[in-house]
């Protein structure tokens, strides 16, 4: 279970650093909803990574980093 919190985790960290790439591209209502869910899921990350080993978070974290580093050069 440790394995799927962590790629929870490390998703949701990815979205949020795609949130920075996407400043002035989306409509009011959408970054409102959008900006509350973020703030919610600052929430729940600060919750699961007292619980979790950082060295896995932060491994799994980078390779879905890099995949989107990949995707976006495509």
């Amino acid at each position: 279970m440790d394995k799927e919190w962590n790629i929870l985790i490390a998703l949701f960290r990815a979205t949020c650093e795609q949130q920075m790439m996407l400043k002035g591209e989306t409509k009011q209502q959408a970054k409102m909803i959008f900006n509350r869910w973020v703030k919610e899921g600052d929430k729940l990350l600060k919750i699961i990574e007292n619980e979790s080993y950082e060295k896995d978070l932060e491994e799994v974290t980078e390779l879905i980093e890099n995949s989107l580093h990949k995707l976006r050069k495509l």
